[in-house]
């Protein structure tokens, strides 16, 4: 079980801006950050293959809220204390443990 105690590390959630056309394709601009806990994954084949690729699998637990309620597979993490350290969101579920979103994703996000 996960509790407010484990959430250790600073993530900050970005989405891209609209463009000239109204179309979400512009840069990234943050949108929060919150407390949250990191869980790199292993195990299955997809995800070592994954990791021969230079990506690894991570696990991002946050407290439920309207804002995280937000989140999609079209938005990226910045992890605030590794400067450069970027998560692609792959899956948005509510995690296991009451009051909590489980955010699958990988590092190696999108940079634009």
């Amino acid at each position: 079980m996960i509790g407010a105690g484990d959430l250790r590390d600073r993530i900050t959630f970005e989405a891209r801006a609209l463009d000239a056309n109204g179309d979400a394709l512009g840069a990234f601009e943050p949108q929060f950050t919150v407390w949250a806990h990191l869980r790199w994954l292993r195990g299955s084949e997809a995800a070592l293959q994954q990791r021969l690729e230079g990506r690894q699998p991570v696990a991002i637990v946050i407290r439920d809220s309207a804002q995280a309620r937000q989140i999609t597979t079209a938005w990226r993490a910045l992890n605030a204390r590794v400067e450069g350290q970027a998560f692609n969101i792959t899956s948005v579920s509510p995690a296991q443990e009451r009051g909590f979103i489980d955010i699958l994703a990988t590092t190696g996000g999108p940079t634009g």
